[in-house]
């Protein structure tokens, strides 16, 4: 998850290119997992 933060805050990527770059098929499942681990949801996140 430290990853998909540092590919959020560039913004140069979408939920799902971050989650499928990441490791996650699952844009939905990557982002309520980013929110359980995070605090925050990742669009929030940026």
């Amino acid at each position: 998850m430290e990853r998909a933060g540092e590919l959020l805050r560039k913004g140069h990527y979408t939920v799902g290119e971050v989650a499928r770059s990441v490791g996650y098929r699952d844009a939905l499942l990557f982002s309520k997992m980013f929110k359980k681990l995070k605090g925050v949801p990742p669009k929030q996140y940026r």
